[in-house]
């Protein structure tokens, strides 16, 4: 099922963005509590499977592969809060963040 239509996502916030930015504070204070070797819950568990799974997969076969979790820090914000004219400008013109 595709993740736009999850009950645990879309309850988590009005917006995509919100929805985006919750779901995936959550799902990495699951991951780091797992990490440390700390217990995490069977639905902690079940989620970060449901969700990360897909996510992870996804990153890893594209061309250049790319930590989700840095794309969700430092690249999704600019995808949200930079208007859609710049950033059409700053693809047709082969801007970096710094110059956007």
């Amino acid at each position: 099922m595709e993740m736009g239509k999850e009950s645990e996502y879309l309850t988590v916030g009005k917006t995509t963005l919100e929805r985006v930015h919750k779901l995936r504070s959550k799902l990495h204070s699951i991951r780091v509590s797992q990490d440390s070797g700390s217990m995490v819950s069977k639905e902690a568990e079940a989620l970060l499977n449901k969700f990360i799974q897909q996510v992870e997969t996804t990153f890893n076969n594209l061309p250049k592969p790319l930590k989700w979790q840095s794309f969700l820090m430092n690249d999704l914000i600019l995808l949200t809060d930079i208007p859609l004219n710049v950033q059409t400008a700053s693809v047709k013109h082969g801007l970096n963040k710094a110059k956007i």
